[in-house]
């Protein structure tokens, strides 16, 4: 081999008993070893850009492939729910979710009435919630993903409300120009396989927008915790403190019974399945019991279907069907076609949040075995979503990144793994993977209009602790706040065995972690500030030509383990790779140490 000869024609094989395995050859270890090194197998993320974010070349090819792929797995997607006993599963994740969904939608709810003067409020964004939820568990091609109401597309909303006002255009009908423009934009998209430009969203970008989404969520629930001792009485805001991380604290006793020895193992699955509902319903009945003693906020749901906003001209509730061409006067032609400008940034907003969200779900640690159809999502979008919201002036909903993950969250089964050098990590084993979760959990979402007097009764400090439950949930597996993390560890030798840690230099994983941090500030920032908070998904798309840049700022081995997109085995204790030579030739697998039993293991460094 070293003198580049023609390699010989093997031997023909000993004749090995039944049962006995053969023992390869150090010669056939070597080629092997070679092969490997010549033509690594291509990872999970090459493969998903390989299909789902592919450029097909034809018109709606990738919408056809989405479906091709994703059609046989449709009568599963309904009986997954119950089969093999995810029936207990599913069941407590709806009712989980519907509480982690009514909430945010309230909250925004009461954002776009004060924003619009009451054009849109809380029923708008409820029933919008509900009718596109339902639309997207049907025909979506990742069921998983959540759909809501989202900042950015609040912050876009208040832009559009003054444009609207400055230009003295009827907001309702200007509205609904508005989504038909990005309805035709989005459908563009999706039939042109728009989405394949995903492909170049690395978990650099998805870990910044993850952690992003989770530290809103965390800082909402105990900002809210500061204001209720500026807008209560000081034992209603101790109450609402108790109600808060009391529900938080007992979800996540519950939830660690799993692992214990307590009890039965069935009553331990339950307890931890249903924790959220169970955490729901004991603080709910403790904060009644001194309702009339000690004052706090209570969730508020509109007792009456009816729009929210009553029209000046008629002094009576505005139609439920928004005509787009204008409702007290006629809306001016050229409006018409003037909609299309802000409809482009509508569109790259929810491209943006629709399919940062379901690659972030789909990323290869969730352990997700069905295929799933970036195109086909965008199209559900396009034809279905954006029309109903146009016509009914609803809020436009798109993918709900913290939702979404603790729904997929809820469905897995985890196993507890050690990491070499100290600490443990959760390994995916299972994710029931099901449409009826989602459908159910929008279809409870629209009841609530109905039974808003139950809904009532569930105190906001309980919600805020849900909210916890899953910002801090969602924490686990995120890489960028690991890393933050290890600052807080002096002692590098103390440093968990991670591949980003035990194959990179210590100052390269520090920079590119205070790069990536910085990035979230600034992210963090736009969406604090509502002057500039339109502008957030375009700075989000510019976080890729950041990612590329980096080319020039570290080294394709150090990118390679900062930037898996997979979560790849941490090395044990008695490896150090930083100090051992890559075998990248015949010459380097022949200098191995001979003996060494784990040989595969040893040429992939």
């Amino acid at each position: 081999l070293k003198q580049g000869r023609p390699r010989p024609v093997p031997a023909p094989e000993r004749a090995v008993p039944c049962g006995e395995a053969r023992r390869p050859s150090s010669a056939e270890m070597a080629d092997t070893a070679a092969r490997a090194i010549a033509e690594e197998p291509p990872t999970s993320e090459e493969k998903a850009h390989a299909g789902e974010l592919a450029w097909t070349g034809r018109c709606a090819g990738g919408v056809i492939a989405d479906i091709k792929r994703r059609y046989p797995y449709y009568l599963s997607d309904w009986l997954d729910a119950f089969r093999g006993g995810n029936g207990q599963v599913s069941v407590a994740c709806v009712l989980f979710l519907f509480f982690a969904c009514i909430s945010p939608a309230l909250a925004f709810g009461s954002l776009f009435d004060e924003a619009t003067e009451g054009q849109i409020g809380v029923v708008e964004t409820i029933l919008g919630t509900a009718i596109c939820g339902v639309f997207y568990s049907l025909f979506s091609g990742q069921p998983l993903c959540i759909m809501g109401a989202t900042g950015p597309e609040y912050a876009y909303t208040v832009v559009f409300y003054a444009l609207c006002k400055s230009l003295d255009l009827e907001f309702l009908p200007a509205r609904a120009w508005q989504g038909l423009w990005c309805a035709l934009f989005t459908v563009f998209l999706a039939v042109t396989d728009c989405c394949a430009a995903m492909s170049h969203f690395t978990r650099f970008v998805e870990d910044i927008f993850a952690l992003l989404i989770s530290v809103i969520f965390i800082v909402g629930a105990f900002r809210s915790l500061v204001e209720a001792f500026n807008d209560l009485s000081k034992a209603a805001a101790f109450k609402t403190v108790l109600l808060c991380l009391g529900t938080y604290a007992f979800t996540r006793f519950l939830q660690s019974l799993r692992r214990s020895r307590v009890a039965t193992k069935g009553l331990r699955d339950i307890l931890s399945n249903f924790s959220v509902a169970i955490s729901i319903l004991t603080f709910s009945g403790l904060a009644a019991i001194w309702k009339d003693e000690v004052k706090i906020d209570f969730l508020t749901v509109a007792n009456e279907f009816r729009p929210t906003w009553d029209d000046p001209e008629t002094m009576s509730a505005r139609p439920w069907f928004i005509s787009p061409f204008g409702m007290n006067k006629d809306f001016p032609v050229w409006a018409i076609f003037l909609m299309a400008v802000p409809a482009l940034g509508l569109t790259v907003l929810g491209y943006l949040d629709q399919n940062l969200t379901t690659i972030i779900v789909n990323r290869p640690a969730s352990g997700l075995k069905k295929p799933v159809g970036y195109h086909l999502d965008l199209l559900v979008c396009g034809i279905a979503i954006y029309p109903i919201c146009s016509f009914l002036g609803l809020p436009f909903p798109h993918n709900s990144t913290a939702p979404s993950l603790i729904h997929e969250m809820s469905l897995t089964k985890y196993e507890t793994v050690p990491v070499p050098g100290g600490g443990t990590r959760q390994v995916v084993s299972k994710v029931v993977e099901q449409r009826f979760t989602n459908f159910t959990i929008h279809v409870l979402i629209g009841c609530s209009l109905v039974f808003g007097s139950v809904i009532n009764n569930v105190p906001k400090a309980v919600t805020f602790g849900i909210f916890l439950v899953m910002s801090i949930s969602s924490l686990s597996g995120n890489q960028l706040f690991e890393r933050v993390w290890l600052w807080t560890i002096w002692d590098p030798s103390l440093y968990p065995r991670f591949r980003y840690v035990t194959r990179v230099k210590f100052a390269s994983m520090h920079k590119y972690t205070i790069i990536q941090f910085f990035c979230f500030v600034v992210l963090y920032v736009l969406t604090s500030v509502k002057a500039v908070a339109v502008v957030f998904p375009f700075f989000m798309a510019s976080l890729v030509f950041v990612r590329k840049a980096l080319r020039w700022v570290f080294t394709e081995d150090e990118l390679a383990e900062l930037d898996a997109h997979e979560d790849l085995p941490p090395d044990d204790e008695t490896q150090d790779p930083k100090e051992e030579k890559t075998v990248r030739s015949m010459d380097d697998v022949e200098k191995l140490p001979a003996g060494m039993s784990d040989f595969a293991r040893a040429t992939s460094l």
